[in-house]
């Protein structure tokens, strides 16, 4: 699917459907231990899971550029289930003519020792030596945030292999988790502000005050970058290193800012378990731990730095968004 206005209908359809789907009522019963099948089964029959496959398959023959917004959408909605792993997954099982599992929730495991979600799938794409591989999996380990993820998988059958790539389960990994981590900012952009909005102290709301003020826009500035980074390692033919590095890297830093300014402006109200915005701060500090830390993916972007032998990082941002943008 080409065509902008198709692309945004797609979207929007989508949002419609997550909106009445996963309410804070249902992400509360499946963190609480409810079965996530009826959830799972009720994204599935959406088809939006496929988005990514060709229309030989099923799917809307979206890439990445295209899909990002389903991505982003996700974590704006805080889906208890991997619907973007599971997406990206599958279109990379396609893209190697690997039979795409009827109905299989998918974690991306790229080397982390936090899985998301690890704890309602029955399914990982995971690095072995280089090579991805499909396989059957369950939980092991803690679930530290309370999402139903883990600090790591027992490992199963073997189920299909991929051609070797360097790092490519890895950065679908990071990359994601930039993805869904800017969608959860931005809705806890959203809620911060309409708090401040409606929140009377000393006879004004909160927004009034200059110091709030100030904090919001410091807020809003944090969110878009991570938003902007996140949209450019979902661009181009596949994921780029480099782009994965930066967007990961970006992510990670807004997100200790992002949460403490809007706990900081919720007050002690945002932190109990009866208000939404701690279904969206847990879940952006679980992907921040996820798939590499802002050291790690600043480091690669250093090395690529002077890989690149240019005189100046601008130039290396020219050089390599020219070189990488098709």
């Amino acid at each position: 699917m080409s065509d902008d206005t198709d692309t945004a209908l797609l979207v929007e359809g989508f949002r419609r459907q997550l909106a009445a789907l996963v309410t804070p009522a249902v992400i509360r019963e499946i963190e609480d231990g409810a079965s996530p099948q009826s959830l799972w089964a009720s994204l599935d029959e959406t088809g939006f899971v496929d988005a990514m496959l060709p229309e030989s398959l099923d799917g809307a023959g979206l890439d990445l550029a295209q899909a990002f917004p389903l991505v982003l959408a996700a974590g704006e909605h805080a889906v208890p289930l991997p619907f973007a792993e599971t997406m990206v997954a599958r279109a990379m099982l396609a893209q190697h003519d690997v039979p795409v599992p009827a109905g299989a929730a998918i974690v991306l495991a790229g080397r982390s020792a936090l899985i998301p979600c690890a704890g309602v799938a029955g399914h990982a794409l995971l690095d072995r030596d280089g090579q991805p591989v499909l396989v059957a999996c369950s939980a092991a380990g803690s679930d530290l945030f309370r999402t139903r993820s883990a600090t790591g998988i027992h490992v199963g059958e073997t189920l299909a292999t991929l051609p070797a790539s360097d790092d490519g389960v890895l950065l679908a990994s990071a990359a994601v988790a930039a993805a869904l981590m800017a969608g959860a900012m931005t809705r806890v952009m959203e809620m911060t502000l309409s708090h401040a909005s409606d929140r009377q102290q000393f006879g004004r709301p909160l927004g009034k005050f200059q110091a709030i003020q100030q904090q919001l826009a410091v807020l809003a500035e944090q969110v878009l970058s991570a938003q902007v980074a996140a949209r450019s390692a979902f661009s181009g033919r596949g994921f780029d290193a480099t782009r994965v590095a930066a967007a990961k890297c970006r992510a990670n830093e807004a997100a200790t800012l992002v949460c403490n300014i809007a706990h900081a402006i919720h007050g002690a109200i945002g932190a109990t378990a009866e208000f939404d915005l701690q279904l969206y701060t847990r879940r952006i500090k679980q992907w921040q731990l996820a798939f590499g830390s802002e050291s790690y993916w600043a480091e690669r972007l250093g090395q690529a730095r002077i890989a690149a032998r240019v005189d100046t990082t601008a130039d290396f941002l020219r050089q390599h968004l020219a070189t990488r943008s098709v």
